[in-house]
């Protein structure tokens, strides 16, 4: 059963990874906002890297470079062995 819920959150926290390395490769090609895609892509990565942004702007305004896919990643690193504690503990 555990084996089973590890699994999956494995693949939730795999899931979101991707989420954010594709969010960052169309930040490169695509600048619009109406694609739906994008839109889809930016639900699952926004709650990690909203928060990443404004301690980016408050840190350093105006920073032509985007370090929240960085920050993000790192969160969910946190998150991951958090969880996989707790997992641990049953």
């Amino acid at each position: 059963m555990i084996n089973t819920i590890a699994y999956a959150v494995n693949l939730l926290f795999r899931f979101l990874e991707m989420a954010i390395f594709i969010d960052v490769i169309l930040s490169w090609v695509y600048r619009g906002s109406g694609n739906t895609f994008t839109n889809l892509i930016h639900v699952f990565t926004d709650p990690f890297m909203a928060p990443a942004r404004k301690l980016q702007e408050k840190i350093a305004p105006g920073l032509m470079l985007d370090f929240s896919p960085i920050v993000a990643l790192f969160i969910l690193d946190i998150l991951r062995s958090i969880i996989f504690a707790i997992l641990g503990m049953f």
